[in-house]
């Protein structure tokens, strides 16, 4: 979202570095498939205007478990647009809206000990309302809804599932800081478990 949200913000470029893991089960074949993965990532967007913005991230996946087994690396890479329909006033929030695309590849051992790829696509739609105080502090909620197919290798062959729950919830503080500068804690409890802690440079 943009350093403002109240449509006075100028055309301007953010960068973000970000440290982030998620919790969630993917079901194939009606067995459920405990996930854990930790990322690094580094961001780059711009809002050309007051309301509409892109950003483009890319990271690598530094840590995690699938089924229990220990990934051993990979890579995600994830496209968004964003949008501020409602401009934040005294007497009422901001409401931003997001859409984006993403993909995730790690290796991990599956059940027959060998090391197979495990490739995910990831399309989410979200909705943020927040509010800023003493122009520093922005608390904000946060609800989204995904899908997308996960291919992997279980059970002596090649299968296809997705997630379980297919939505997120939680909320999040934004903190403003000198320099042009945000640091942003994240935390989304309720369906697919995440949490994410990220600075970002407004240019």
């Amino acid at each position: 979202m943009p350093g403002h949200c109240d449509g006075s913000e100028p055309p301007t470029w953010q960068l973000t570095g970000a440290l982030s893991g998620f919790s969630t089960q993917i079901v194939f074949d009606g067995v459920r498939v405990p996930v854990e993965q930790f990322a690094t990532t580094a961001t780059v967007g711009k809002f050309s205007t007051p309301r509409l913005g892109w950003s483009a991230t890319a990271g690598g996946v530094v840590a995690g478990q699938i089924d229990g087994r220990d990934i051993s690396g990979g890579a995600t890479l994830v496209g968004t647009l964003s949008w501020l329909p409602v401009y934040e006033r005294d007497s009422r929030p901001f409401v931003a809206v997001t859409g984006s695309l993403g993909t995730s590849y790690v290796r991990a051992p599956s059940d027959d000990q060998m090391t197979h790829s495990w490739l995910a696509f990831d399309a989410r739609g979200g909705v943020t309302v927040g509010k800023t105080f003493d122009d520093r502090f922005v608390p904000y909620v946060s609800a989204r809804g995904f899908g997308g197919p996960v291919m992997w290798h279980r059970a002596g062959g090649d299968v296809s599932g997705g997630d379980r729950y297919h939505y997120t919830v939680g909320g999040g503080l934004i903190v403003r800081l000198p320099a042009s500068l945000d640091v942003t804690l994240e935390g989304m409890g309720l369906g697919e478990r995440s949490a994410a802690l990220g600075v970002t440079l407004h240019l």
